[in-house]
């Protein structure tokens, strides 16, 4: 056991192992004074009654918990003076522990009792003894297996456990659920009442499952470190993962878990099918949201053929300041995000499920499709050629860049920004602002930034203006971000020489 090789034996007290208290107490010399030996012997008097009370079976647990072929059933802590420690040693504290053979048992408040047995009338002590011989059992009959095979047992114990069984089994559609009550589509569908009732039932039926980290309820458990807590008094120890904020309770005499909160597993599986149900009759009564899946699915289908065209005036829009696309760009862009099943049938929560939009607008009732004719693709083409001739054309020092709250950053404007930048390359973003701005704080002048031509260039702009362009400068692929300041990319460069 782990305290085998601290413990010491006396004939006259054979139910007691002795221990030193503290970590300079290495040994044990001899059992203190005349009174301690009087307090002693009252002590091992009560504990002699105990014992004979217990089972041959709990002796043997007790002793072995201890050391082998002894008779002690309690250890002892004795101070550095060879006196009685006031408070017993809890078994919690040396189950699967390990001591240094060069010092005591530590003194720590977690690991002995906090009542002091040595001042205890009769009936107190008989009740306290009582409290440390439950404990003593149970952590005994512990002792006899190694902690990973408990936790093997508990880990087994929760998948087997009938709320887990029922998760597992419903996983589909309690995942569909989540992700439904999230999805934007779910505002399409009709009777905003019903749609109202139905969140309103998922946030109670989902309560338990969302209770249980995904790491717990859909795999196998987490893999943060945990603590055990026993519960003599119920024989469980309470596995705690203080990373997830979620323990379980597992009774070693019935090889079983039980969760904090248990759930009427018959309520649970009606509960699970009635929101499915009730799900299900929204869709059907939405049929048009249906049939505009269906579109959907036909239209992404039609662009198949002309991806490469689609794909290069999309990219193209992104970068350039250009005429609004033709309605058929538009519905591309909002296509390319969305994700729909191959199979759409059974259950239209579960298929309904993995529709990945992010945004309804193809969806909408009242949304017209684009054909894809010839008349648009002759469009499309069109307005390809505008964008390339856009991309190859330099724009003017007063072409407009961007517009941001009313401010207007012309390219020219524009240049005189990455110029500075090119200069101050580590300059912080703050710093720039300040400059652009035309701010001359002591900082600023220190550095002589305040004399730089592009000084207070944005003079009228607020700073928080001035940061979005610069932003949208290192997106659109002029600046990049160092650990601390800007540079100008090839992009940049071309544009200021």
């Amino acid at each position: 056991m782990t305290v085998e090789q601290h413990t010491y034996h006396f004939d006259a007290y054979p139910m007691f192992a002795f221990v030193p208290m503290g970590k300079k107490n290495k040994r044990i010399r001899s059992v203190g004074q005349k009174v301690q030996k009087g307090l002693l012997h009252r002590l091992h008097e009560h504990v002699k009654r105990k014992v004979d009370t217990l089972t041959k079976e709990e002796r043997m647990k007790l002793q072995a918990f201890l050391e082998h072929d002894t008779e002690a059933v309690l250890p002892i802590p004795l101070n550095k003076e060879d006196e009685l420690y006031p408070h017993f040693l809890r078994p919690e504290q040396l189950i699967w522990q390990s001591f240094s053979p060069m010092h005591g048992i530590p003194i720590r408040a977690s690991a002995t009792y906090s009542e002091s047995y040595l001042t205890l009338s009769t009936d107190d002590l008989d009740h306290h003894l009582d409290l440390v011989f439950r404990d003593y059992l149970f952590c005994a009959s512990l002792a006899q297996r190694e902690r990973h095979e408990w936790e093997n047992r508990i880990v087994k114990g929760f998948q087997r456990h009938p709320f887990i069984q029922l998760a597992k089994e419903k996983k589909e559609v309690v995942q569909a659920v989540e992700k439904m009550n999230h999805s934007p589509l779910i505002s399409l569908l009709n009777s905003p009442e019903d749609l109202s009732f139905w969140r309103h039932r998922v946030e109670i039926v989902m309560r338990p499952y969302r209770a249980i980290p995904n790491a717990w309820l859909w795999g196998s458990g987490c893999t943060h470190e945990k603590e055990m807590v026993f519960h003599s008094s119920t024989w469980e120890i309470e596995y705690f993962c203080e990373s997830c904020g979620f323990a379980v309770y597992y009774d070693i005499t019935k090889d079983q878990v039980r969760l904090k909160e248990e759930v009427d597993l018959a309520r649970a599986q009606k509960r699970i099918a009635t929101i499915e149900r009730q799900f299900n009759e929204m869709v059907e009564k939405t049929p048009r949201l249906v049939e505009k899946i269906d579109d959907v699915a036909n239209a992404m289908l039609s662009f198949k053929p002309f991806d490469g065209l689609y794909n290069e005036v999309a990219n193209l829009k992104s970068r350039l300041e250009a005429e609004e696309a033709p309605p058929s760009v538009t519905l591309y862009e909002q296509l390319r995000k969305v994700r729909l099943p191959e199979e759409r049938e059974g259950s239209p929560l579960l298929w309904f499920s993995t529709v990945s939009t992010d945004t309804i607008e193809p969806f909408k009732p009242r949304t017209i499709l684009p054909l894809l004719n010839e008349a648009e693709l002759t469009r499309v083409r069109t307005y390809l050629d505008k964008l390339l001739s856009l991309s190859t054309r330099r724009p003017g020092d007063g072409d407009q860049y961007v517009t941001i709250k009313g401010n207007v950053l012309t390219y020219g404007e524009m240049k005189g920004v990455l110029q500075f930048i090119s200069l101050n390359e580590h300059t912080p973003l703050h710093v720039i602002t300040k400059v652009l701005t035309g701010q001359a704080t002591n900082a600023i002048r220190t550095q002589g930034l305040h004399e730089d031509e592009n000084f207070g260039l944005l003079n009228s702009w607020e700073e928080k203006h001035v940061v979005k362009a610069i932003k949208l400068m290192e997106k659109d692929g002029f600046l990049d971000k160092l650990l601390k300041g800007f540079m100008l990319t090839e992009k940049a460069n071309s544009l200021v020489d």
